[in-house]
Formats: C-alpha cells, structure tokens, sequence
C-alpha cells in the first residue's frame, strides 16, 4: 500500500517539526483513542506520548499495561484533546476563551505540567468581571492557589468592581465552597447588605434549579448552609438589621437575639457571627468630629486611675470608629489606655487597655469593630490614660458637620477635670451608617 507522505518527509526538519509531521499526516501511528460523546477516532504515537506525560507512560508501559486497540476517553473533547496532543508532540499553545477550561482538565488528568501552568497563565491574564467567579471556580477545583489570589485582589481592588461581580451571573454559578472563601475575605470592600442579598440571590437561583420553592425560607437556609455564618450581621446597624434581614425567617428567633445583642454592644459568649470590620471598607469616609477651640496652657496629669469622661448626642443615627486623644509634649510619649462607649451605665464597645505611642500632639484609638450610634441617645465616652502629663483642650458645647449636629454634655463619671468646656477627648472618628 502507497504511503501518502514524501519519503524523504524527516530531511531539514527539527524534532519538533518531525512530530508535528508525524501527527498530522499520521505516520507510524501506534494507539487510537476513541474520544468525545461523539468517539471520534485520533491516532498518536506511545513513545511520544509516554516521553511527555507520566500517565501515558504508566498506561503504555507500566506493570499493567492498556491492552485495548482503541482506548476511550469519553470525557474530553476532540477539539480539546486535538489541543493536548499538539502541546505533547510540538509545543502548540493555541488557547482561548472557550477551549481554556477543558484543556486545564485534561492537562491534571495527564499530569502534563507545562500545559497546565499555561493554562493557568492564560486565565489570569483574562481575568474580568464576568470571567473572574468562573477562574476562581477552577483555581478551587485545581488547587491553583496563585490563582485564586489573583482574582480575590482583583474583585477587592474596589467597592465598583466588586459589587459588579457579585451582582454578575458567573457569581450564581459559583459552589458554595468558592464563595465561602471569597465572602469570608477580610479584603472585601463590600457592605455587609449587599454581601447577604447576594448570597440570597444565589440560594434562590440554586433552589430554581433544583425545583425547590425559592419564597421556603428552611430550603434557603439549607442551601445556604455555613456561608450565613461568613456574614458579618452585627456591622450592621440595627435598623438596616430588622428592616431588610430579619423580617425574613432565614435565621432563627435565636440568631436574630444574638445579632441584635451584638449589634447593640452586649457581651456574648462564643458569638457565631463575626464583629471585625472588613479591611476592604477602608474606603469608608471617616469623620473627624473635632470639639477643640483652642489648647490650654496647662496640663493635665493621670495619676490614681481616674477617668476622663463626657458625653454627647448626635442629631442622626451614625458609626463611631474611634476616638482622638491629646497626647504630651514631651515626646515620644507611651500611654496604657482603656475606652468604653456606655448607654444608661451599659457597656456597648470596650477597647481594652493597650499601650500605645506618639509623637503628635493628638493621638487615635481606632475601634477593632464600629459601634451603632443612634439619633438623639445620650452615650458617654469613657477614658482611662495612665502615662506622662498631656495637652488639653478648650471646646465647644455643639459641632455641626454636615448633616450631623453633635452635642456635648458633663458626665458624672468625669473624676479629673474633663467637661463640656476643657479637657481630654478632643474628637470623635465616626462614618455614614450603612
């Protein structure tokens, strides 16, 4: 029988050109592979395949050698596998959009290393908001943890990009593993609101599929599973909590006491719910609410443990973050402090003593958690400083700032010398609530 190839097909050609010779004109061919739903018939050649992945080695010429002429790969695609042998026999790295995904699968399953790391490079280098829940999908199936680094910075480098992603039908696409790691991020520049609503869009298009009632509130739940405990309820405020959360019967009578107990600054133990602000909402504006008219020329001293307190309302409901301190001018200076926000003599945030250092002549604390403030309530803001005399301040009974108007009243918990008109404490850090 005429072979249909030039006899001389190997002069001039490198290896590699020889292989793709070999390949596409399907000469000496030794194995086929019936491949696809479709089983289409792809010959190749052992030896090659074998010098290029471990998998085929084993099955051409391990201790349990494949025995069948024709081997079926059900699994892959032609067009996908076309691809894999191409890379095998001479480097080929002809991907796209479309054929990505598949031949990632292929590459693990035939530990063919090179073939995944390109893989891995084309999908980040196409990472959008469209595409970015299903690269990190696969990043979890792959264990490509570079990956999904990669696409959890890039849904957090800003509120826009992430609420885009999050409102996108890739995000309903995504397991609840992936979105356990995503929505669990620290990084997220998302409100809590948003962040829930998503989730619940999610359960209900799962519920869908599986022709389940999305309005059952228990099937929600289930689906839900432990994401709700990834979102950070307490952060809200409590009117945002009750109006748009716990209206729904998504979590228990129990959960919602809880939530409202932290929400409200209670104490509770081994809460189930997170407390700690995002990182990512570092793009929240934070207020300064400076009282201060002008500094004294004397000092004042903290000896015997006595307390700098006074208190204050505010015309509309806000987030207070922390507080501002005078600090000495005989810098650098060490402080051992301790604050508490009260409501009526209840404790609603303590910030724990801590030593803190400075060179200015005002210093912040910064809340490890937001504390809800609510229109027109009195609060007090208690201060222990022990350390070296400090700065003080003479101040204004009211601060308007913006739509906010804040005003100062004498505390009876004040023991050295703070009051509406001197002392310590000389503003306030608070933000819009969500």
């Amino acid at each position: 029988m005429e072979i249909p190839y030039h006899k001389d097909w190997q002069s001039g050609k490198t290896v590699l050109e020889c292989n793709k010779y070999m390949l596409e004109h399907q000469i000496y061919c030794d194995v086929t592979f019936q491949v696809g739903m479709a089983g289409r018939l792809m010959s190749a050649h052992k030896i090659v395949l074998s010098s290029r992945s471990s998998v085929f080695a084993a099955m051409f010429y391990g201790s349990l050698p494949e025995a069948s002429d024709v081997i079926v790969v059900s699994d892959i695609e032609p067009v996908v596998f076309d691809l894999l042998l191409r890379f095998l026999y001479y480097e080929n790295q002809e991907l796209s959009c479309k054929t990505v995904i598949g031949t990632l699968y292929t590459a693990e399953k035939y530990a063919v290393t090179g073939l995944v790391k390109l893989c891995q490079r084309f999908l980040e280098s196409n990472i959008t908001e469209e595409t970015v829940c299903e690269i990190i999908e696969n990043a979890r199936i792959f264990n490509m943890k570079d990956s999904f680094t990669k696409c959890l910075h890039f849904i957090c480098k800003s509120q826009s990009c992430a609420q885009k992603v999050f409102e996108s039908s890739g995000f309903l696409r995504c397991s609840r593993e992936s979105l356990v790691s995503l929505v669990k991020a620290d990084e997220l520049p998302l409100d809590e609101k948003m962040i829930y609503q998503s989730l619940i869009r999610w359960a209900m298009h799962r519920c869908k599929k599986g022709e389940i009632d999305v309005e059952d509130s228990v099937e929600i739940r289930k689906t839900l599973g432990n994401l709700i405990f990834h979102v950070r309820f307490p952060l809200m405020s409590l009117k945002t909590f009750w109006k748009d959360v716990a209206d729904k019967d998504i979590l228990s009578a129990e959960e919602k006491v809880q939530i409202s107990q932290l929400i409200t600054g209670k104490w509770v133990k081994n809460p189930d719910f997170a407390t700690t602000a995002r990182q990512g909402l570092g793009v929240v504006q934070v207020m300064r609410i400076m009282r201060v008219n002008d500094i004294r020329t004397d000092r004042m001293s903290y000896q015997h443990g006595k307390i700098d307190a006074i208190e204050f309302e505010v015309s509309k409901s806000l987030l207070l973050r922390g507080l501002l301190l005078y600090g000495s001018e005989n810098v650098p200076y060490t402080y051992m402090v301790e604050a508490k926000v009260l409501l009526r003599s209840q404790t609603l945030l303590h910030f724990p003593e801590k030593s803190i250092s400075g060179s200015t002549q005002q210093f912040k604390i910064v809340f490890d958690r937001p504390c809800n403030i609510t229109a027109k309530e009195k609060y007090t803001l208690w201060v222990k400083l022990t350390g070296p005399d400090s700065y003080q301040g003479k101040y204004s009974v009211c601060v308007n700032c913006g739509d906010f108007t804040f005003v100062f009243h004498k505390s009876g918990l004040s023991n050295n010398g703070t009051n509406i008109s001197s002392g310590q404490i000389p503003g306030i850090l608070c933000s819009m609530e969500r």
